[in-house]
């Protein structure tokens, strides 16, 4: 096991801009911290470049294994309670295909929590085609912890508008207020896509063109809205 003790290594340092998106984008790189996350990249194949702990640590990687300083360790960490565990592994982004089965359009949403979930969610919906316009980048390190794993089981692929257009081959059912009450409407019987917008602005008027029908959940009590990964969950496993 190797040491890196100085914040000066310039090793580390190239390390730390993996924490900005420009260079994740120019390396394919990013970092995954956290036990669980790292096992499950592992385990399923993703490529290691490095890992890096600041404990003592016995497991076998087929990789170089770093042990960090607190410091050291501090420049890459994400988390206020780390685990103690980061590693730099290879996650390119997916080249636009078409779909095989049921799939999301996600259009222009900006958390990362609302993307890491909803992602999470989509896999265990089985809608593991994924279709981001303008969105937060899912390699971003807080979207990649929200997903708890469950990025590695899907598809993310970020397009452009044009290829979206590509898509309106297939059933889109867009969410939206003034669509079909969810309850009253009838599943589709072949491979189909769900649109969801922005949590502010909704879906683009360039994106909802595209859509065949519009789909609403009905709400009491006065409640205008959902949070966006929220009804997101709720139409996939109605319509799956």
């Amino acid at each position: 096991m190797k040491e890196i003790i100085s914040k000066d290594n310039p090793t580390l340092k190239e390390w730390a801009k993996l924490k900005q998106k420009k260079y994740v984008e120019q390396t394919g790189e990013v970092l995954l911290e956290g036990i669980n996350l790292v096992n499950d990249a592992e385990a399923r194949g993703v490529e290691f470049t490095a890992v890096c702990v600041n404990f003592n640590i016995d497991e076998d990687f087929k990789c170089p294994v770093y042990k960090l300083s607190e410091q050291a360790f501090n420049m890459l960490s994400g988390t206020q309670n780390s685990q103690g565990i980061i590693a730099v592994a290879k996650l390119p982004q997916h080249e636009f295909k078409m779909p095989k089965g049921n799939f999301l359009v996600l259009d222009n949403i900006s958390d990362p929590g609302n993307l890491g979930t909803i992602i999470r969610t989509a896999v265990a919906c089985d809608f593991t085609e994924i279709y981001c316009i303008n969105c937060v980048d899912y390699r971003n390190e807080k979207v990649l912890r929200a997903t708890m794993g469950a990025v590695f089981d899907c598809s993310i692929m970020q397009i452009s508008r044009e290829q979206a257009e590509q898509l309106k081959s297939y059933k889109l059912l867009c969410a939206d207020m003034q669509g079909t009450d969810i309850f009253k409407f009838k599943k589709p019987n072949k491979p189909f896509g769900i649109v969801m917008g922005n949590e502010s602005r909704g879906i683009s008027p360039e994106i909802e063109q595209l859509c065949s029908e519009k789909i609403s959940l009905p709400m009491s009590n006065k409640i205008e809205s959902l949070n966006v990964s929220v009804a997101c969950g709720i139409l996939m496993y109605m319509l799956k």
